[in-house]
């Protein structure tokens, strides 16, 4: 190998080989560069017109309601009433589900008692006294003590009805001191509860019985009767518990279940009721025994700021217990559709769990992704045209309302969520129909414009070539709105009349 490259080195090593070698490759190296720097397109020539252009966004995205709120009741009590179905139609203000309210109710009477009478020695105290008043007061401490001992044995035999009337029915021997239940309820630790709180019940109503009938004042016996009054509701409370999980036997049927239950239940409003008119009518007598003191003492500015401050603390306590009612119901927010409905009769919520669910009627949006090279563009009021397969040929009008002015991030694909806001109210929008958004994010009346094919790129710079009489020269271009027909709008490098190479056909508008 080595004895034949040795003489073709010395060949070349001739002045004649050399030179020639060098002219050649001099020849080739010009070749090269001139095919490295001249061009030679080859493409249809069109020119530089002017004329409109819009710049737009293309993505599909989904119609979803404006407004859809998810409700739960804030406090925790039993189902009483559920008045929707999925699909109904509800208006403003509509009760949708209750709960039980009836120590809402009470609370809330209470409260309104104790205002009114509050405000009604606020209106004593204020108005002075004269002796006329003071025997007016004096018949109204007296009617309200007559009326308060009425409150306590009208309260004694509501208990006295609920207790040997109705809830004894479901004992044997109730009033031996060996009460029994006799029905089948499985919870054997409820079952001996309500058993021994009838023993105990006994002896406490024989002894509330005999100091009715022995006071000289039922004033000195609103505390113990309320007391009693507590006991009681705890024992009927837990026997409507226990009646509650009774199960029938040969002996009781279901229907018998039933009517011990409704009887208990009339008994335990009863009780409630006479609750609330012994608080009330106690109420009223200290009020009435109250203006009666102050007409007697006569009021000073400090009695009359202090009993103002009384009035604005019983006017709290009630708007405290009717926010408290309120509580006890879900209404609708807006005018709706019903979604869902997941509440049963007679169960126990949990606040905060949500359970209807509604759509507002009116507005409605539609919602895509977008990726980061077109966020940009997008701004919120900018002019969308969106269409519907559900609909074709049809387009709704719409706005962009939001723009996120974060990504968020799936399978390594960052997008941003952009929601546009229907113009009109048109009944023919649905949630969940698909939506195709066309965002016009630019518009420019009078451009000049080149297809987009014509544009070629070299790194970060872009030109075209123009064709000048024979000459194909290449010139650098800045461009601004290209359009979804093929055309980019061309800000400066061209004017109109220049005939460019374009290297495609530019799509139809």
């Amino acid at each position: 190998m080595r004895d034949r490259f040795i003489p073709f080195l010395t060949v070349l090593s001739r002045p004649a080989v050399a030179l020639g070698g060098a002219l050649m490759l001099g020849v080739a190296l010009i070749g090269y560069a001139w095919h490295a720097t001249a061009v030679s397109p080859s493409g249809s020539v069109v020119p530089v017109t002017v004329g409109p252009i819009t710049g737009e966004i293309d993505v599909s995205g989904v119609v979803q309601a404006a407004h859809r709120a998810d409700l739960a009741f804030q406090v925790s009590g039993r189902v009483a009433a559920i008045r929707v179905a999925v699909g109904d139609q509800v208006a403003a203000g509509q009760t949708l589900v209750t709960l039980d309210a009836s120590s809402q109710v009470a609370a809330v009477a209470l409260a309104q008692a104790n205002l009114e009478a509050q405000q009604a020695r606020l209106a004593s105290i204020e108005s002075g006294t004269r002796p006329e008043e003071l025997a007016i007061d004096e018949t109204d401490v007296t009617q309200a003590e007559n009326a308060l001992g009425n409150a306590l044995a009208a309260a004694y035999a509501s208990v006295d009805d609920a207790v040997h009337a109705r809830a004894d029915q479901v004992f044997t021997n109730p009033r031996n001191g060996d009460a029994q239940l006799a029905v089948l309820v499985p919870d054997a630790t409820l079952v001996n509860r309500v058993q021994g709180e009838r023993d105990a019940l006994e002896p406490r109503l024989s002894s509330w019985q005999a100091r009715l009938m022995v006071a000289s004042s039922p004033e000195g016996l609103v505390a113990s009767s309320e007391a009693d009054l507590k006991s009681l509701m705890s024992f009927l409370d837990d026997l409507a518990a226990a009646l509650a999980e009774a199960q029938p036997s040969g002996a009781i049927s279901s229907a018998a279940l039933v009517g011990y239950q409704a009887m208990v239940n009339v008994g335990r409003g009863n009780v409630l009721a006479a609750r609330a008119a012994l608080v009330s009518a106690d109420t009223a007598y200290h009020a009435a025994a109250g203006a009666l003191a102050l007409a007697r003492a006569g009021a000073t500015q400090n009695d009359i700021d202090a009993q103002k401050a009384a009035v604005d603390a019983a006017q709290a306590s009630l708007d405290a217990a009717q926010a408290a009612l309120r509580q006890t119901a879900i209404v609708a927010p807006t005018s709706g559709t019903i979604t869902r409905q997941d509440a049963d009769l007679g169960e126990t919520v949990v606040p905060g769990v949500p359970l209807v669910s509604i759509i507002a009627d009116g507005k409605y949006q539609a919602t895509a992704r977008l990726s980061d090279a077109d966020i940009a563009k997008v701004a919120v009021g900018e002019r969308v045209e969106v269409s519907s397969v559900a609909y074709p040929g049809v387009t709704f009008p719409a706005v962009v309302t939001t723009v996120d002015p974060s990504a968020s991030t799936e399978g390594g694909v960052a997008s941003y969520g952009v929601t546009v806001t229907f113009v009109d109210d048109d009944a023919r929008l649905l949630p969940g129909l698909s939506a195709n958004l066309r965002i016009i994010t630019a518009t420019v009346r009078a451009a000049l414009l080149v297809p987009t094919s014509a544009l070629l790129t070299d790194g970060n710079q872009k030109f075209v070539y123009v064709k000048r009489g024979a000459e194909v020269l290449r010139v650098s271009v800045i461009t601004g709105i290209e359009s979804a027909d093929g055309m980019t709008e061309i800000i400066s490098g061209l004017a109109k009349g220049d005939r460019v190479l374009a290297f495609g056909t530019p799509t139809a508008p």
